[in-house]
């Protein structure tokens, strides 16, 4: 039967996803389907075994990640189940936004209970080479500044020590609005899910509320970071809670920066440029409620400007 191929948006990694349409329903293991997506995954450059292992695993827990319907890992291509079209980035400032979001918080409850012994630590090594990620691409590479000590040397190890002193849980590390899809059942479809890891119990709820590709206004932030900690369970004073969510987000928006900018900088992608700025200003914004952050937030309204000009110009 005819098949329609369509390139999907390209993303951060080195993977690559086309859309098969057919045109009648052709059936499969769990469901007859109108269309699947294949992946392309280099295997030198991606995890595709973690990949095939945490399906089965996250699907064994009930969440909504996508069947695995053929593979051929020597040469990195694999065959998913569709989840669809709809992703939270399409619903954020509609009517269907708390919906999403209550739809979301179940998922993530679910997430942060799931043990595997291939699931391996976020370590304090770790969480150092992501904010390196920030003082070399962007700050180094990209504008040709030297980030200041009081930042590297001062506020740099307080987002780690932020990071884990929380209550450890699994953590999918990009739970946000481009990763998770509403699908016609109101059910969450998750992708990009690989690089899980054992992390900070707040990083997921970072992630899904401080997106760097939305921005939520701060009562819908309180709100479902209160929603989430009535339910969560984890042993946290519920004053702390608003810190340790900034500053896990900071560290996360910190990291993403730095990525961006080693997109156009490494790979020749400036997909992720636009979003440079906006990401910039919510740094900005979080790190001025907190004094102890006050060399960040100095060093930030330093860049901005010369990011504005170096970026936009691409």
């Amino acid at each position: 039967d005819p098949v329609t191929w369509t390139a999907l948006p390209v993303e951060a990694s080195h993977r690559r996803f086309h859309r098969a349409r057919f045109h009648r329903a052709i059936p499969m293991e769990f469901a007859s389907v109108t269309s699947v997506i294949l992946m392309t995954s280099p295997p030198a450059l991606e995890q595709n075994s973690q990949f095939l292992h945490l399906a089965g695993v996250f699907r064994r827990a009930g969440l909504g990640v996508p069947a695995v319907l053929a593979v051929d890992e020597r040469e990195g291509w694999f065959l998913l189940e569709d989840l669809g079209t709809r992703h939270f980035a399409d619903l954020y400032g509609t009517g269907a936004e708390d919906a999403a979001l209550a739809a979301a918080l179940e998922s993530l409850l679910v997430l942060q209970r799931v043990s595997d012994p291939a699931i391996g630590p976020y370590t304090a090594e770790r969480l150092g080479t992501e904010l390196g990620i920030f003082t070399e691409w962007f700050a180094g590479r990209g504008l040709g500044v030297t980030l200041t000590a009081s930042v590297t040397d001062s506020v740099y190890p307080l987002l780690v020590e932020n990071a884990l002193e929380q209550p450890q849980c699994c953590v999918h590390r990009d739970w946000h609005c481009r990763n998770l899809l509403y699908t016609d059942a109101h059910q969450v479809g998750i992708v990009d899910f690989q690089d899980a890891l054992i992390g900070p119990a707040c990083y997921d709820l970072a992630s899904l509320l401080h997106d760097c590709y939305h921005r939520f206004d701060q009562s819908t932030v309180e709100r479902w970071r209160t929603a989430w900690l009535v339910r969560s369970g984890f042993d946290l004073d519920p004053e702390r809670v608003p810190r340790l969510v900034d500053l896990t987000a900071i560290q996360r928006q910190l990291k993403a920066v730095g990525i961006f900018a080693r997109l156009q900088l490494r790979d020749g992608k400036t997909t992720h440029l636009r979003w440079i700025g906006t990401v910039l200003e919510a740094l900005i914004e979080r790190s001025a409620h907190y004094p102890d952050l006050a060399p960040l937030h100095t060093e930030l309204k330093r860049l901005a400007p010369l990011a504005a000009q170096r970026f936009a110009a691409v």
